[in-house]
């Protein structure tokens, strides 16, 4: 039997935490859509790795020489950046859908967004690789491919800067958007950027209070303002504007088949059992906002 530490502390905040936000990020994806593309999925997969990781710690509490909790702890700790990364770039993809003129609003969203997803997606992988290589938790970041994939999100984190300017641009040129999700990346960006200084200094910076596995008070509290508290507030952030922003933009073809076409063409609707999700979800609420309209569809 473990004795109960700071870092076990906070590994209990971030179950109180994301245990609510893992629900109201699963009716914000059933509401604007499950499909990659839209971003919202990539938020409740971030909150159930949290949810898991912290379980994990907790359970080293009772016994520590788990080595299944142990390896998942591991993996957890290492995987908050890509899902975060990859629900900016969809908010943006929704942004820019409503500001590109058609057909290259429909490219950007299914071309464009991809092309930047995609090295995301191989740092996530990296780092996986990486976290079940590594023998302690000391020596994840001395990974070559965790050290890659760190590379790879910093690189994707420029790319949203630069995207995150466009769509400012865009909205302030032609007055259309949705400007209340470019706003959302906008003020998430300074703590993403926190995050990533964070995991750099942890990769290449060779200080011991940055170090996975270090449980001092001192690297406690680097990992709890510079880690949590700055994806707690990217959460709360984009959690409040999919729970106050239209499913379609106001102005749009009012019908219920219109609403549904304009969000397939930003990709809400992709494929597999997601994009099946996704759909449905997307006609009940339809027919529930729109109960005179349907018979048009």
């Amino acid at each position: 039997m473990g004795h109960f530490t700071y870092s076990d502390g906070v590994a209990v905040w971030k179950l109180v935490f994301y245990s609510p936000a893992l629900l109201i990020s699963a009716f914000v994806a059933a509401r604007h859509g499950f499909a990659k593309s839209s971003g919202w999925i990539f938020l409740t997969i971030f909150c159930i790795v949290r949810i898991v990781g912290s379980a994990a710690e907790l359970v080293l509490v009772s016994n520590p020489t788990s080595h299944d909790a142990s390896t998942t702890a591991l993996i957890c700790s290492v995987l908050g950046l890509s899902p975060l990364l990859l629900s900016s770039l969809g908010l943006l993809s929704r942004s820019f859908y409503s500001i590109i003129k058609q057909p290259w609003n429909m490219v950007f969203s299914f071309v464009v967004l991809r092309i930047v997803q995609t090295p995301a997606a191989v740092g996530l992988i990296l780092c996986i690789v990486g976290a079940t290589s590594a023998n302690t938790p000391a020596q994840i970041y001395n990974e070559d491919t965790v050290k890659a994939g760190v590379i790879l999100f910093t690189v994707v984190f420029i790319l949203l800067c630069i995207l995150t300017g466009g769509a400012a641009l865009g909205c302030r040129s032609t007055g259309k958007g949705e400007k209340p999700l470019m706003l959302a990346v906008a003020f998430a960006l300074p703590f993403i950027l926190v995050r990533i200084i964070y995991v750099l200094i942890a990769t290449f910076g060779h200080n011991a209070d940055f170090l996975i596995g270090n449980e001092s008070a001192s690297a406690v509290t680097i990992d709890l303002f510079m880690e949590t508290l700055e994806e707690c507030a990217v959460v709360v952030i984009y959690l409040a504007t999919g729970l106050k922003l239209q499913s379609v933009p106001t102005g749009e073809d009012d019908t219920l088949g219109g609403k549904l076409m304009y969000r397939f063409g930003r990709g809400d609707f992709g494929g597999g059992k997601l994009g099946l999700l996704s759909l449905g979800a997307a006609v009940i609420g339809g027919k529930k906002n729109n109960p005179q309209k349907t018979s048009q569809v």
